[in-house]
């Protein structure tokens, strides 16, 4: 009688039947549940269901029972498989236990991990099987065997890369952030100051329509002094254009101390021009950007930053909504909030102004 393992692999590659029985004395019946059986027909030979086999389970030898029952739940879910092994009190595998056992069974493997002790390869699973002609020559062939004395063992990366002892390679990562620190020390922004060096000052437009809050006229003193006034068109520079100062900051390069403003883009006969914008404010009539670089307010507003100034409590043009335009508004009478409104809108420019390149 072979072993119930080869026993059990024969009867599923071959496709034959596996018969539970139950054996009681001379009573013999075929039965469908694997707990009431006591053996298994297997290529025409009875094997105790109780009998201890080369399969290993954590170290332990298993029971064909649990050979078995492991090929029957091999289309179900651990979790069925492992439930289904509880209520019958039989031993369950973890699943890749299960999947290798399966697999070799199945005739999908030539050999199984798991079983020790016994040869269960395929090549040795019939043992009727002749080694072919050509194969004993290759054997017999003694160049082969001469080839064979400079064969060298193959070992797994693990112990190619540890070697034969451990080593302690903790100071190379002392040494290695040493090194870091010390590169970050050195490092120089020589050239980000390059490229900064060259930039020009900013440019802030504003709209030129008379019903503007805020305008040529006035900006400098709210934006320098944090002081609103009234804008009186008639006040408007001759030149079209005022230098604010930019509170002093450590975050932005000089170029950035003073911003240009203007009302109009006549003058703006070079790209460079628009590479220097920085915010543009409307009062949400579309022609104000007929001459822009983006005539469609929907497309400029996504290029540049937009503002819209208003009185507090005054609704605002509902066409901003879709422009993506941030609102500034000011009280018509309560000037000491002015400063905060100025201050808050400095800390946008100036996140704006490091995105733009004119950060440090």
């Amino acid at each position: 009688m072979s072993s119930p393992l080869k026993a059990l692999h024969r009867a599923i590659t071959s496709n034959e039947p596996l018969v539970l029985l139950k054996i009681d004395g001379d009573n013999k019946e075929v039965t469908e549940s694997i707990k009431d059986a006591t053996h298994v027909e297997l290529d025409k030979e009875t094997y105790p269901l109780d009998t201890i086999t080369n399969f290993y389970n954590e170290d332990k030898k298993q029971d064909l029972r649990a050979v078995l029952f492991c090929w029957i739940h091999d289309k179900s879910s651990i979790v069925d498989y492992k439930d289904a092994c509880s209520e019958l009190g039989i031993a369950d595998f973890k699943f890749l236990v299960k999947t290798e056992l399966t697999t070799w069974l199945n005739g999908n493997s030539d050999s199984c991990t798991f079983i020790k002790d016994e040869d269960v390869s395929t090549a040795t699973s019939k043992p009727d099987e002749v080694v072919s002609e050509s194969t004993k020559r290759k054997l017999e062939d003694p160049q082969l065997a001469r080839i064979g004395q400079f064969e060298i063992e193959s070992i797994d990366h693990n112990a190619a890369l540890r070697g034969s002892k451990n080593i302690d390679f903790g100071y190379l990562v002392s040494d290695a952030k040493k090194f870091i620190h010390q590169l970050k020390r050195s490092k120089t922004a020589t050239p980000k100051s390059k490229v900064t060096s060259n930039k020009k000052q900013p440019i802030i437009i504003v709209s030129p329509a008379t019903s503007a809050l805020l305008s040529l006229s006035n900006i400098k003193e709210f934006l320098e002094d944090g002081k609103f006034v009234e804008p009186v068109p008639t006040n408007r520079p001759t030149g079209g254009l005022v230098t604010i100062r930019h509170p002093p900051s450590d975050k932005l390069i000089s170029s950035a101390s003073q911003i240009m403003v203007v009302d109009n883009v006549d003058m703006f006969n070079k790209p460079e021009y628009w590479d220097r914008v920085i915010a543009i404010f409307t009062t949400g009539q579309a022609w104000q950007f007929s001459k822009y670089k983006y005539s469609k307010p929907e497309e400029l507003f996504q290029k540049y930053h937009g503002f819209y100034f208003g009185y507090h409590g005054e609704a605002s043009p509902r066409q901003i909504k879709d422009w993506n335009v941030s609102e500034i508004k000011v009280d018509r009478d309560k000037r000491f909030r002015d400063r905060m409104i100025v201050r808050d809108f400095w800390a946008d420019i100036d996140k704006i102004l490091v995105n733009r390149g004119y950060g440090k």
